[in-house]
């Protein structure tokens, strides 16, 4: 019986910034006298991935954005506004918590949350009294990463992630602006409301009539539904009078790099392309029509808040108000950290780190680079070689050291012990990958070093893709010829096991992996991926083997997804009771994880079996039941439910579940086992035939010879 777990698949993320030391000395109060309905409503607009010079006000010539180019008519336009982050995580906890990353430690999407101790802008809003919720449109914004404190409703319900796919499950602008404006007919006033749209995020796939009108520019598809679908929300907040006196926010998290310095997204580098963000804020009694070309940050944004809805501002912020700005008066240029540590967290490349010192910029990595950005926005001009790069190293140095917060630590999942370093030492486990972390880099391991052959494994995924037989093979010489070029690419390893799987070469698959791990032996994304292969093709004892390799790595135990995985082995294995720790552990990450609620419903019901345990069998159900109420299209709960419906006598009930389970996921080949063997107990052998028959079309070769005995026999029966 197969046990569905879900797949881990990498997600590239992330980049830092700013440094502030801004005074300390509160902006007033609230009046206690002023009404609830006099109180400024507040509104953020994230927008995933949008450059700024994607929006016709900041100068695009390829999109027009008139609703958002209204805003920012009607409000101030920042010109010069920087991500401290080029990752999504990290980047929303900038704003929200109006700290740098090395204050609330947060660094990239996959080995960090956001620490509880350090307050969040919902917080003081919900404690001033106001209303608040969020609507989030994609994974790396799910509630497990701590965003989710101060607000009321945080809705994250984005739809489930698959981890064998290569992007983020995602809801549309359109979804997730219809829910937002159902919550806000019944938001109590005042009230504040996060927005984060998630559509310019790669892949790029606009609806019509944007796909047709921007199909050579995808991307550019996807600013302009956006900014389609905010006219529509701006539209409604005037028609329900609760435009005039909002605070509207809006800008995001990070760029997109559109192939610019050799990077197709984003995550990797710290160029402007990701860097260089739109910021418009549009506040009730200041004149818009205004332009601001000071260099400000994304922490910025939170101080600004406080002092225009006239709240008490922490006094930990290290942003500064932009409101002298919304009055008129210039603002001087500000110095701006950042860093791009996906790369190191997650891949065990060299970090960026770097700052912003206008008109300089300096990025410190093992090829360190310098630009001056008056001249040369768009970095084509290094200036940095040849040159002693000493002072701006110090600059550096003392802008991360005063940007230290006393949560950072807290921020990492769980750090490892000297124990566990030893094992490592001992074991050969000597920083090829993501884990243990290197301290010192040579220019081979610089970000910049590793992208061609990025590009070449991405341009690679493409030619998969479109399924064309030679171009299959390209595919595969490209990601073969990167391994033996550069060996520590670790995506080569994990696309080329990819491909061979689709292929249904499966032990080439799993040998590309191994091979992988015995070079890159803590990258946990070569791990994962060789675990889910090693589950696809029943190898259970092997990752049982593997067990001890989770104390490795730092993303493992705050990972639902890799315990599911163990749980799953352990259930394939008749191990129920090893099982079920491991599957409670990846539901206490993950409550509402349908596949570990179904892999635990297995557990219990085969337990429940042995056992002739009616009580077991009982909460078999009903977690196969909670994991459809989580996700109704989820087709191994059904399949699950089934078979506990059959083990209570419940055949009719069982048949229904298997045909709802072989509706939603054709592919599921062990229903159509469950299904020939109830149709031949009910004696219509016609029935079983059909459904064993196509069971042993799609898995025989993968059978033991036991099985295909067992298996050939039934269909001798049904004849």
């Amino acid at each position: 019986m197969k046990f569905f777990p879900r797949q881990n698949s990498s997600r590239r993320f992330f980049l830092m910034v700013v440094l502030l030391v801004l005074p300390l000395s509160g902006v007033g109060c609230a009046q206690p006298s002023m009404k609830a309905e006099d109180k400024t409503n507040c509104l953020i607009i994230t927008i995933d991935t949008l450059r700024a010079d994607r929006l016709s006000s900041f100068g695009s010539r390829t999109v027009e954005t008139p609703n958002i180019d209204r805003l920012a008519v009607e409000g101030l336009k920042f010109t010069r506004c920087f991500a401290h982050t080029v990752t999504t995580l990290p980047s929303h906890a900038n704003i929200l918590l109006g700290v740098l990353p090395p204050y609330h430690g947060v660094h990239d999407n996959a080995n960090f949350t956001v620490p509880d101790s350090i307050p969040s802008l919902a917080e003081v809003l919900k404690d001033a009294g106001y209303d608040t919720a969020a609507f989030i449109g994609a994974y790396p914004l799910d509630r497990r990463f701590g965003l989710g404190r101060g607000f009321a409703l945080y809705d994250d319900d984005y739809g489930v992630q698959d981890f064998s796919q290569l992007f983020f499950v995602e809801r549309p602008a359109g979804q997730v602006i219809n829910r937002a404006s159902e919550w806000l007919k019944k938001a109590s006033m005042p009230w504040f409301l996060w927005v984060h749209l998630f559509d310019p995020h790669a892949p790029y796939n606009p609806p019509e009539p944007f796909l047709s009108q921007y199909k050579d520019n995808p991307y550019d598809g996807e600013v302009a539904y956006v900014d389609q679908i905010l006219g529509d929300f701006f539209s409604l907040l005037r028609q329900t009078g609760r435009y005039d006196d909002t605070l509207i926010i809006l800008t995001s998290d990070h760029g997109e790099s559109l192939g610019e310095h050799g990077e197709r997204t984003h995550g990797y580098l710290a160029y402007n392309s990701t860097l260089h963000v739109p910021l418009i804020i549009r506040a009730p009694g200041y004149k818009g029509e205004k332009s601001e070309a000071s260099v400000v940050s994304h922490i910025d944004i939170f101080p600004t808040v406080c002092d225009v809805l006239k709240l008490k501002k922490p006094a930990n912020l290290q942003g500064r108000s932009l409101l002298p700005a919304l009055k008129g008066k210039k603002l001087s240029n500000e110095k701006v950290l950042f860093e791009s540590l996906y790369p190191y967290y997650s891949r065990g490349w060299a970090p960026i780190t770097g700052y912003i010192d206008f008109p300089m910029k300096f990025i410190d990595s093992p090829l360190p680079e310098l630009y001056n950005l008056e001249t040369d926005f768009k970095e084509t001009k290094n200036l940095a070689s040849g040159r002693d790069l000493e002072n701006e190293r110090k600059l550096l140095a003392g802008m991360m050291e005063a940007a230290v917060g006393p949560a950072a630590a807290a921020a990492r999942v769980e750090s490892q012990s000297q124990a566990t370093l030893e094992k490592l030492r001992n074991l050969g486990y000597i920083g090829a990958g993501a884990w243990p972390l290197k301290e010192n880099f040579k220019p081979s391991d610089d970000v910049k070093s590793f992208m061609p052959f990025e590009s070449r494994a991405e341009e690679a995924m493409d030619l998969f893709k479109s399924g064309d037989r030679v171009r299959i093979q390209e595919a595969i010489s490209i990601l073969e010829a990167n391994i033996q070029q550069k060996d520590d690419h670790d995506l080569s390893y994990s696309y080329l096991a990819s491909l061979y799987f689709e292929l249904g070469r499966y032990r080439e698959a799993l040998a590309v992996l191994r091979q992988g791990l015995e070079k890159l032996p803590g990258n946990y994304t070569i791990f994962l991926s060789y675990i889910s292969t090693l589950l696809q093709l029943g190898e259970y004892e092997e990752v049982v083997r593997s067990v001890d390799r989770l104390d490795y790595f730092l993303q493992a135990q705050n990972d639902p997804e890799i315990w599911n995985s163990f749980g799953a082995a352990y259930v394939g294995l008749g191990r129920y009771d090893e099982a079920r720790p491991r599957l409670e552990k990846a539901l206490a990450l993950d409550p509402d994880f349908p596949s570990a609620l179904s892999n635990l419903g297995f557990a219990l019901l085969m337990k429940a079996r042995s056992e002739q345990n009616q009580i077991l069998l009982k909460e078999s159900m009903e977690k196969f039941k909670q994991a459809i109420s989580q996700n109704q299209a989820f087709a191994p709960a059904y399949n699950g439910l089934g078979a506990a419906y059959k083990t209570a006598g419940e055949v009719e009930a069982a048949i229904e579940c298997w045909l709802q389970a072989l509706s939603l996921d054709p592919e599921l080949d062990q229903v159509l086992y469950n299904l020939g063997y109830a149709y031949l107990e009910k004696g219509d052998k016609e029935k079983a035939l059909k459904f064993l028959l196509k069971y042993k079309e799609r898995v025989y070769n993968l059978l033991s010879p036991l099985e295909k005995l067992e298996l050939d026999e039934l269909i001798r029966k049904s004849r």
